[in-house]
């Protein structure tokens, strides 16, 4: 498989892409009205509760898993990392007010939640492969999987992960709909699947 490390500009313009990706994925989601992401979800929950904007929830509930990879994963904070808790939020914010030039139909809606979860799934599939950090969120699941063993895989540990965040966000006053829970069952499969198929296109690639 083609290292991406010998080439530190490279990664960090794969990390920044993916990153990006994931932003506009996250601002299509939004647009759709029919459901976030687990994360933000429950996040919305907690701003919701406490009435602190949700910006400064989303970035405070980050690094209160940064915590977290501080004591069991160390070296997976980098780049992606920090463009994770700092970056992503705002992008999206910005996207998401270019997107209202769509109309507000039932069809754009489902479109527009069909490319944010695929949009959103493929971009951490992108910056993983970098190797340059991850966000704190997606570390979790991977501390879990280090920390429970053999036993469970990354997809799994996801999918309890995301069902986890729903539940709190709709206790909290969340919205949950149906893209909730679309993306409750199906971000950590189709985070996989991308891996899969980007892992095989840099080995063919090494070969030619």
């Amino acid at each position: 498989m083609l290292s991406l490390n010998s080439n530190t500009i490279l990664r960090a313009g794969i990390t920044l892409t993916g990153t990006t990706i994931i932003s506009f994925g996250i601002a299509w989601m939004r647009f759709s009205g029919m459901g976030t992401d687990p994360f933000v979800t429950m996040n919305i929950g907690i701003s919701h509760i406490t009435s602190v904007d949700f910006g400064t929830v989303q970035m405070l509930a980050n690094l209160v898993i940064l915590l977290l990879m501080l004591i069991y994963s160390p070296l997976w904070i980098h780049l992606g990392t920090v463009l994770g808790i700092f970056f992503v939020g705002y992008f999206s914010d910005y996207v998401l007010v270019w997107l209202q030039i769509f109309p507000d139909t039932l069809a754009v809606r489902i479109v527009a939640l069909a490319i944010g979860l695929l949009a959103c799934c493929f971009g951490v599939a992108v910056y993983m492969t970098a190797g340059m950090g991850i966000a704190p969120y997606d570390a979790l699941g991977m501390i879990l999987v280090d920390k429970i063993g053999p036993k469970v895989t990354y997809r799994e540990i996801r999918i309890v992960t995301d069902i986890c965040c729903v539940a709190v966000g709709f206790v909290l006053g969340a919205q949950v709909g149906i893209g909730t829970f679309i993306t409750a069952f199906l971000t950590g499969p189709l985070i996989n699947f991308f891996r899969k198929i980007i892992g095989a296109s840099l080995a063919v690639s090494q070969v030619r």
